[in-house]
């Protein structure tokens, strides 16, 4: 029996390897979410036909690429002496994956410059282009950890106008330290558990250790849909982050709430297991259907309502609102790396506009007497408060609600010194970090 080579590359290593290629494009030239272009690839694309764990492996490589693309292109373009060549197609992205394996993912040298090589027996159009893929990929592997030292990671991965705006906002310290979190390897998985169960029993089921806000937190995971308790509709995934704005409304037991931009769903299943009657609003049918699923999963109900918050005639006024407006999401950067790369400072300036005029809307839909909760997953002050003082000079009917120190279970945190509330990714870093959102009540007058 003849032995294989052992420094070939398997098929399945290849295969995972070139979805990668495939969602890196995707992303970076196609706008894709990297979760959707992901699930597209399972459905149509090199990883329908691999098993879990190789379709995880093409992931982490298109995520790793996508945490440290500008330390990446960094080290590449020392390394190129006359740079990237024109017309070089996948060159790029190639070059990427190998250096994501070299230096982050620590793949054996060997292996990775082989399955490098090995796509140009998909792109025999670009095989001039072997040698320098084997050339540059081998002083990766030689010298780029000792180059890397020398790359501030927070300055070459975000885009020049972000940096300095969370220098501006945030400080020098507090921007490295959410950088450090967006490069985790591991982001923890965050789960509502229904307040119907036994929380002590499931976090020893789930092993999950209890987050200070009240979430279960699973620091390592396997697939969702494979862990114990959800076919049982016992609790849902949500970043702790997100379970703040509904906490805001206090208690909703009873009352009607109306759900604004509602998919994907978790402040609306939050509300309807603690009693309260939701009207989920969200312009999206398709995005209600997956709220509609995790409603049935989960033995919950609420009204949901296809419509644009702009157009649709709600015929009257509600008691609570939740408002999740639509924004640049880079509080959410931690689960979405690929965001950094598809955002620019006049997309601020846009969502900003857009929460401006959903504020002003929605304020009519508030009864008398009646609360607000206003909040966006991003870190732009102009997308939180620095709307506020003009919403509430073009409606001096309401005020702010300021959160009070002690009142909800481990927000105070979090309280800032109107009373509204912002998290940060580098909070609670010894134990994987949450998401950015900013969150404020807004009462209207009686």
């Amino acid at each position: 029996m003849t032995e294989k080579n052992s420094n070939a590359p398997k098929k399945s290593g290849m295969a995972a390897r070139a979805g990668a290629l495939r969602l890196i494009h995707a992303v970076l030239s196609d706008n894709a979410l990297l979760d959707d272009a992901y699930r597209d690839e399972i459905s149509n694309g090199p990883l329908r036909k691999l098993t879990g764990s190789d379709r995880a492996f093409s992931k982490r490589i298109a995520i790793t690429v996508l945490q440290h693309l500008g330390e990446i292109d960094t080290l590449l373009a020392r390394f190129m002496d006359r740079g990237m060549p024109k017309k070089s197609g996948p060159l790029r992205n190639i070059l990427r994956i190998g250096v994501a394996e070299l230096i982050y993912l620590e793949t054996p040298p060997h292996a990775v410059v082989d399955c490098a090589v090995s796509h140009y027996r998909t792109w025999r159009k670009y095989a001039g282009f072997k040698g320098l893929t084997n050339a540059i990929l081998r002083r990766v592997a030689n010298e780029g950890k000792e180059e890397l030292t020398s790359i501030d990671p927070a300055r070459a991965n975000l885009p020049d106008w972000l940096y300095r705006a969370w220098c501006n906002s945030y400080g020098l310290d507090v921007t490295n330290a959410m950088m450090a979190e967006f490069l985790k390897p591991q982001i923890p998985l965050d789960l509502t558990l229904n307040p119907t169960a036994d929380k002590a029993h499931w976090a020893a089921e789930l092993g999950a250790v209890e987050t200070p806000t009240g979430s279960l937190r699973l620091i390592e995971h396997e697939r969702v849909d494979r862990l114990p308790g959800f076919e049982e509709g016992v609790w849902w995934v949500q970043d702790a982050a997100a379970t703040v704005p509904v906490t805001l409304l206090g208690d909703v037991k009873d009352k009607e709430v109306l759900d604004l931009c509602a998919a994907p769903g978790g402040k609306s299943l939050q509300m309807a297991a603690n009693g309260a009657h939701v009207t989920a609003v969200d312009i999206s049918a398709k995005r209600l259907e997956r709220v509609s699923e995790n409603l049935e999963r989960t033995g919950l109900t609420a009204e949901l309502v296809t419509g644009d918050v702009f157009k649709h005639d709600f015929g009257r006024q509600w008691p609570l609102v939740l408002l999740d407006a639509p924004c640049s999401a880079t509080g959410t950067v931690r689960r979405h790396p690929e965001l950094i790369h598809q955002r620019f400072a006049e997309d601020i300036a846009h969502f900003s506009k857009l929460q401006t005029r959903m504020l002003d809307r929605v304020a009519g839909l508030v009864e008398p007497g009646g609360m607000m909760v206003f909040c966006t997953c991003s870190l732009q002050p102009e997308e939180g408060p620095d709307l506020i003082a003009d919403f509430l000079m073009s409606n001096p009917e309401f005020g702010i609600e300021p959160v009070k120190p002690g009142e909800f279970e481990g927000l105070d945190p979090f309280i800032q010194l109107d009373g509204s509330i912002r998290t940060r990714p580098d909070i609670w870093a010894e134990s994987g970090g949450l998401d950015g959102f900013f969150a404020i009540r807004l009462k209207r007058m009686g």
